[in-house]
């Protein structure tokens, strides 16, 4: 397999894998550690950080003493988003409904602000931003690809917390005393591009729900911005709306 310059060797296993195993029965055992390894040219962790993704996001099933099998991923139960008046997060939302959420972080980096996330989030453009790339699960069921920037001189933290499992907003609101009063939402379609297409195992420039969201604290100050693009079987969002005074939730 020839890795690519720029690309992730486990990117490039996991893309490796995909292709082969959409080709396969469902059943169908895949070869060994070793013979992918030496196929790929990748150590074992490499592989199995790969195939470990593949079995949360399941496309694959490990039988202990037998191997790894091609298997039918579970039957897509929806799990919508909703939306009130009070600001509540994604962990919040679906744990308080009974779900248990986990998450699979994929890039966690200082970038510098371009102008959009610079606007967004009232910095000058350049300035240091904390990058979160997160695949987030329902129930064992990948439901959101999700990137968030926050801002790196308010929250320095954030760059090495760990993020794989409670909540984001949970975190803030520990760490830094942050309560979120506002959530502004822009809901369209987008098109996957082939590094969303491939983390949420769809066709490439398959349409997608997107919600672009900028969060704010009680002095109106943004906290962060974030776009989640969810997988086909949960393209589903409920609003309410009423007329009441403030009120806050972490999330």
């Amino acid at each position: 397999m020839e890795i690519t310059s720029g690309t992730s060797k486990y990117v490039a296993v996991r893309s490796s894998l995909l292709e082969r195993i959409s080709a396969m029965e469902i059943g169908e055992q895949l070869p060994s550690e070793p013979v992918l390894c030496d196929e790929f040219g990748v150590s074992r962790i490499t592989l199995r950080h790969a195939v470990d993704g593949l079995v949360q996001d399941g496309l694959l099933a490990r039988e202990h003493g037998r191997g790894t099998f091609v298997t039918e991923p579970p039957a897509g139960a929806r799990y919508p988003e909703r939306f009130a008046d009070v600001v509540t997060g994604f962990h919040r939302q679906q744990t308080s409904a009974g779900h248990t959420v986990t998450t699979r972080v994929l890039r966690q980096a200082l970038v510098p602000a371009d102008g959009e996330i610079a606007t967004l989030l009232d910095l000058p453009v350049g300035e240091g931003v904390v990058e979160l790339i997160r695949l987030r699960y329902v129930n064992g069921q990948l439901h959101q690809y999700v990137v968030t920037y926050l801002p790196y001189e308010r929250f320095p933290d954030t760059l090495t917390a760990d993020f794989a499992h409670g909540s984001l907003y949970d975190f803030l609101h520990e760490r830094y005393d942050v309560t979120l009063t506002r959530n502004d939402l822009v809901v369209r379609i987008d098109e996957a591009t082939p590094e969303i297409a491939l983390n949420l195992a769809v066709p490439s420039g398959l349409r997608l729900l997107t919600m672009a969201s900028t969060v704010y604290d009680s002095a109106d100050s943004p906290v962060a911005y974030g776009i989640a693009r969810h997988t086909p079987e949960n393209s589903e969002i409920s609003l309410t709306l009423q007329t009441a005074s403030t009120t806050n939730e972490r999330a």
